[in-house]
């Protein structure tokens, strides 16, 4: 009697772990699909060349924000220059640890004005530009000027050039990424 439940409970055993197989084949197949679509879907985009935000060579959005002052500053104010246009946030750990990189970016290339879209309260902006040292404009950004950029994120960077056009954009967080994003040494 003995020996019948020991090989009934083998044949139980044995069954389990052939349904535990076939289980693990048919997960083995399903990320193997799986993968294939993501790998297809990830050469599409590549293939594309999307960048993030808005596409390269256009004229970039004009805007009028406050800076801390609540003096209205504009992009076009800037017209003629090369402009590094940096959306960011003080509450973003990204963006905390690139302003020094920034702070020194603006100190090393004044041919190139930088101007800061922060989507801070009027408290946070004024405190970071008091933490930090910022000497560059520092304007409060809205969800208007966030959409017409369509900001991936932050800290994002537009480079606008003499002419107002959009020559580069992406996201950076040292000053070598900094100065390649505006394309100086």
């Amino acid at each position: 009697m003995e020996r019948g439940r020991t090989d009934v409970l083998l044949l139980l055993l044995m069954g389990i772990i052939l349904l535990l197989m076939v289980a693990i084949f048919g997960l083995f197949l399903r990320m193997n699909q799986l993968q294939r679509e993501v790998l297809v879907a990830l050469e599409s985009m590549r293939q594309a060349q999307q960048p993030f935000g808005l596409p390269l060579g256009i004229k970039a959005p004009s805007f009028t924000l406050p800076d801390l002052s609540g003096q209205s500053v504009s992009i076009e104010a800037f017209s003629g220059r090369k402009v590094l246009l940096v959306f960011a946030s003080p509450r973003c750990p990204a963006c905390q640890d690139m302003y020094p990189h920034l702070k020194a970016f603006a100190g090393k290339h004044p041919e190139v004005a930088v101007v800061m879209v922060s989507m801070g309260t009027e408290d946070e902006n004024r405190q970071m530009v008091q933490g930090e040292g910022f000497e560059f404009p520092v304007l409060r950004g809205d969800e208007g000027v966030v959409a017409a950029y369509r900001v991936p994120g932050t800290p994002f960077f537009y480079l606008i050039g003499e002419d107002g056009i959009i020559a580069r954009a992406g996201f950076a967080s040292t000053l070598e990424q900094l100065e390649a994003l505006a394309g100086v040494k």
